[in-house]
């Protein structure tokens, strides 16, 4: 009898990619705010903070952002509205330093 492959989520497979690959996982967290800034859409840094953070190990980023676990989860979903403070906090957890740059349009 012919076994069948395992399914394995996308999700399942990024996690997979970025614990092997942790530059990978960097340059999935910079191409995540480079659109998120061209196209005005938050969320797609919380959500990729969110599958970086699943990587590492969501008890171990916070309980080095010292916050629980269930408020990680949910600063980091869809609906999520972190306080700068704690995002602080989960950028060390995950020894990540964002890097700020001109963008495109007048400057003040």
């Amino acid at each position: 009898m012919k076994r069948k492959a395992p399914y394995v989520s996308h999700d399942e497979e990024q996690i997979r990619e970025f614990r092997a690959r942790p530059k990978l996982a960097l340059e999935y967290l910079n191409s995540a705010i480079k659109v998120a800034f061209e196209e005005g859409d938050s969320e797609l840094v919380l959500t990729a903070l969110a599958a970086v953070a699943k990587a590492y190990g969501i008890g171990r980023v916070a309980k080095g952002a010292q916050v629980r676990r269930e408020s990680l989860h949910r600063m980091l979903s869809r609906r999520g509205n972190p306080e700068w403070r704690s995002m602080f906090r989960v950028l060390r957890a995950l020894h990540v330093r964002p890097r700020f740059e001109a963008g495109a349009g007048p400057r003040h």
